[in-house]
């Protein structure tokens, strides 16, 4: 994967590095660490090296870094070669001030002057410091930069105690923006919707019908996309047990198959790619109940009806600039009925996927196989969700002739 060098400043918010250190070496990242003078109140320059298992960095006349040898490399322009991504996380008012002003005298602001590469700035401050028109502007003038992309603070509780924005971005947002900084934009300016979880049918109060579906592959889509670069991700999310963040995606609550529908049709038209991901039951009950059905002797019926087809209703109402992705899961070897479904639903691509303990519904993994009113035919072999959806995204993204 890449080599990060991150960047940890002055802030109380430097004790979360070690985790941050570790989550992104998690993902298959090379961290090494920049330590400013200040950040070492906060955070033990032997914690990093341990976690990053190398000497961490603090001095800018220093030679620690591979490739500054004397006569060849300074330590700053060797660091700045060797990186593919500098994160600076957390981001004192007083480091994006020096940084907004070109100044460098110490190795963290000579090392961002020195890059081009990727650059990602995390604020951590008091919310009234965050919010000074100074720190603003230096914020925007940083951000002109097309290297340069702000991870907002998040809300909470701040060392004062006060409730307020400035506290530092978690570590699941950071990562997404590590990855979206680090992947092929092949989604820039691109608006995504996609339906995702298992669908509840109703029957009374208490009892519906259902499947085991989790939302997990379309949280890792969504996932996928925003790292491809998707100007904005919306999901139309039924039952799911994976959290949605508000702050990276507009999330919108389709518990029934109908709610999904309607909530569709009010928004798909102002979108590009419709990825439908969610297990949408196809039946529902022909009457639902006020109250709790009392447990009684006698056998009971209870009749079904039709529920609705959204995918097909969106192959018969869909734009001329859309993109129409489905899901097929079915037996072992029924491949040939996904091609019909394909057709018959109107859609674009269609990922067919196996009913089996490694690839249904509820399982971490996935394969797939994409089949394209094109004539496209791809397997992604096994392998984790989030990797299986990227892959999807990438491919369908290349070879789609129709994206305008």
């Amino acid at each position: 994967m890449a080599h990060i060098l991150l960047g940890v400043t002055g802030s109380i918010a430097a004790y979360k590095t070690p985790a941050l250190v570790r989550a992104l070496q998690k993902e298959g990242h090379r961290v090494s660490v920049i330590l400013t003078q200040a950040a070492q109140e906060f955070v033990a320059p032997l914690t990093l090296e341990t976690l990053a298992q190398g000497k961490v960095l603090k001095d800018l006349w220093g030679t620690e870094a591979r490739g500054a040898q004397p006569g060849e490399w300074t330590q700053h322009i060797a660091l700045a070669k060797q990186a593919d991504l500098l994160l600076i996380a957390p981001a004192t008012a007083h480091t994006i001030a020096k940084l907004a002003q070109g100044l460098c005298d110490d190795l963290l602001s000579a090392v961002f002057l020195a890059t081009r590469k990727p650059s990602l700035i995390a604020p951590a401050m008091e919310g009234t410091m965050y919010r000074h028109p100074i720190v603003q502007r230096n914020l925007k003038r940083l951000e002109r930069l097309p290297w340069v992309s702000i991870i907002p603070p998040a809300r909470g509780f701040l060392a004062s105690g006060a409730h307020d924005t400035g506290r530092l971005a978690s570590g699941a947002r950071i990562l997404a923006a590590v990855e979206r900084a680090l992947s092929p934009p092949l989604l820039r300016g691109k608006k995504v919707l996609i339906t995702l979880g298992a669908t509840r049918e109703r029957w009374d109060d208490v009892r519906f019908l259902s499947n085991h579906s989790t939302g997990r592959m379309g949280w890792a889509l969504a996932k996928a996309a925003y790292a491809l670069g998707a100007q904005e991700i919306h999901l139309l999310a039924a039952h799911t047990e994976v959290p949605l963040y508000p702050h990276l995606f507009r999330v919108t609550r389709t518990p029934t198959a109908k709610d999904m529908l309607e909530a569709f049709q009010q928004v798909y038209a102002g979108y590009d790619w419709l990825i439908f991901a969610a297990a949408v039951s196809d039946y529902t009950f022909a009457y639902r109940l006020p109250q709790k059905h009392k447990k009684s002797e006698r056998e009971i019926s209870l009749p079904l009806v039709a529920a609705p087809d959204i995918l097909k209703w969106a192959g018969q109402n869909r734009q001329p600039h859309q993109l129409l992705i489905g899901f097929a899961l079915e037996a072992a070897g029924e491949e040939k009925l996904a091609w019909e479904k394909l057709h018959c639903k109107g859609a674009d691509w269609l990922a067919f996927n196996e009913i089996s303990p490694q690839t249904g519904m509820g399982s971490p993994t996935n394969a797939l196989t994409l089949l394209s009113r094109w004539g496209h035919r791809h397997v992604i072999p096994l392998a984790p969700k989030p990797q299986v959806a990227r892959e999807m995204l990438i491919f369908i993204a290349r070879e789609s002739p129709t994206q305008p």
